[in-house]
């Protein structure tokens, strides 16, 4: 697959034929995306990687720019679309790719090692869902579990017929559980790793997910954390979510991280151990 430092090496060279200049690039994520800081400039380049294996890649980063955009004009906590080149989807050197303002954490949040609690996330999501509500465009359901079945029928997968297999099964499995539920808005990847401490509050980032569903898929995010305690979730958002969705939804969130893992470990060997990890717990049957 593509290296990290040509995708932000296309970023450089896109941001430069739209008039914004970097002398100092700087990487700050590798994973579904490269997301570079175009240092000195106030604007990081999100450019798709691993989402290119089971995505319209072009379609999801569009849909996060209109969303944003719309959650922004409504006052929401959100990360914003550079103002500086025009909010859409653009392309260089087989790259697809969007702009984003740059915002620095906190100084408590600079190290990293700062993440949103139970009573920062509940009511942020809340917040966030009843601005959502107002979205006039479709947004398509569960989008993101498409990734799932996209992912097992890649042929270059690394997976074993057998471990394919399990999923697939407990894919199945679960969204049967699931069953049929009520449609709305969604941030659609709503966990702690997604809201950033800025020195003027919490905001927003990360929107490629956004979709509509039910809102157990969004609680979902923090109530699965081993790190955060589900029933101070719960109580802090403060809004009914039905239990047996939110169990199907908890397992299909670790069952798509699994996915994610896998895809991520084919491109990034560090990655490898944990992905292989998460494939012992779905066993086949």
């Amino acid at each position: 697959m593509t290296s990290t430092q040509t995708r932000a090496d296309a970023a450089v060279k896109v941001a430069a034929r739209l008039g914004i200049h970097s002398s100092d690039p700087v990487v700050l994520a590798d994973g579904a995306n490269v997301v570079v800081h175009l240092s000195p400039a106030p604007v990081v380049a999100k450019v798709a990687a691993s989402t290119t294996a089971v995505r319209a890649a072009a379609a999801w980063l569009q849909r996060e720019l209109d969303v944003t955009r719309f959650l922004a004009g409504r006052g929401t906590p959100v990360m914003t679309p550079s103002p500086e080149v025009p909010a859409t989807v653009h392309h260089g050197d087989g790259q697809v790719m969007s702009f984003w303002t740059y915002v620095s954490p906190s100084g408590d949040a600079s190290s990293g090692d700062v993440l949103a609690g139970e009573d920062v996330i509940g009511p942020m999501l809340r917040d966030l869902h009843a601005e959502l509500a107002h979205y006039p465009a479709h947004l398509p359901v569960l989008a993101p579990l498409q990734d799932i079945p996209s992912y097992l029928a890649r042929p270059q997968t690394t997976l074993t017929p057998t471990e394919a297999a399990a999923l697939a099964a407990a894919h199945a499995r679960l969204m049967a559980e699931l069953g049929s539920f009520p449609v709305r808005p969604l941030h659609g990847d709503a966990g702690a790793g997604n809201l950033m401490d800025t020195d003027s509050g919490w905001i927003w980032h990360d929107f490629e997910d956004t979709c509509s569903g039910p809102v157990a898929w969004d609680v979902a995010a923090s109530t699965a954390s081993q790190r955060l305690d589900a029933q101070r979730v719960l109580a802090a958002y403060g809004e009914p979510v039905d239990p047996a969705q939110l169990s199907a939804c908890e397992q299909l969130r670790r069952l798509h991280l699994t996915i994610w893992y896998n895809l991520y470990a084919e491109r990034l060997p560090h990655l490898r151990p944990r992905a292989a990890e998460l494939l012992t717990r779905w066993p086949p049957h």
